[in-house]
Order: C-alpha cells, then sequence, then structure tokens
C-alpha cells in the first residue's frame, strides 16, 4: 500500500515544495478524475462506443499532458534558486524524454483512431444499404 511518502511510481515526493498550489490542485483533480475513468474500464463492461471514445480521449489526454509537460519544461530556470545547476540539467532532461514518450505515445494511437473512423464508416454504409 502506498503512503504519503511513496509515490505510485516509487519515486520520493519532492521536499521543501509547497503542499499545495492551484497548479498542483488542479492536477491533482485531473489525476482523480483519470483514476476514475480507470476504475470504471475495469469494473465495468464497455461496448465498442465506450472503447472508441476511450481510445480517442485517451489520445487527447496524453496530448494534453505533453503539453502541461513542455509548459513545466519552460519554466525549470525557476529551480536554480533551490537547486544546483546539473539537478536542473537532470530535471530538464527527465522532463525531454517524458515529453517524448508523451509525443510518441499519442502518435502511436493514430492508427487505431484511423481503424475506428474507418470502421464507423463501413458501419454506416451498411446500415443505410440495408434500408
Amino acid at each position: 500500500m502506498l503512503d504519503e511518502t511513496h509515490t505510485q511510481d516509487g519515486a520520493t515526493p519532492a521536499t521543501g515544495a509547497p503542499a499545495h498550489s492551484a497548479l498542483a490542485d488542479t492536477l491533482a483533480d485531473a489525476r482523480r478524475l483519470l483514476a476514475d475513468a480507470a476504475t470504471a474500464l475495469h469494473t465495468a463492461t464497455p461496448d465498442a462506443r465506450d472503447v472508441a471514445a476511450v481510445i480517442t480521449e485517451t489520445r487527447a489526454v496524453t496530448t494534453t499532458l505533453a503539453g502541461v509537460v513542455a509548459a513545466v519544461m519552460d519554466h525549470t530556470t525557476i529551480l536554480a534558486d533551490r537547486h544546483a545547476p546539473e539537478i536542473r540539467t537532470e530535471i530538464l532532461a527527465d522532463l525531454r524524454a517524458l515529453h517524448g514518450c508523451l509525443t510518441t505515445g499519442a502518435l502511436l494511437l493514430a492508427p487505431a483512431l484511423d481503424d475506428l473512423r474507418a470502421t464507423a464508416a463501413d458501419t454506416t454504409h451498411e446500415r443505410e444499404g440495408s434500408r
């Protein structure tokens, strides 16, 4: 079980950071909503339309999260006041890697979205042809 000193990924939270900020609270709310969605997917039996919508929205969430990471990268200079330059450099490198993974992840869903659109178009044509 996780506690206040260990996160889900095993990292120890940063010390000296404010416990709460408006930005952190907004991201915490988003995380809770995403966790609720994951729980719903694990406990429910979604239909094909639900699964397609989740894939579409997962790509949108991933793209948005990549934007958040890019915005944070723009502000890492503020860390120079509290940390040695090499720490800021390491953090920036980690954020760049995360941004790359998120961007790639979103792009990897493009073929699935194309398949879903093609399937939806085929289904629409089949329904119209049977009338």
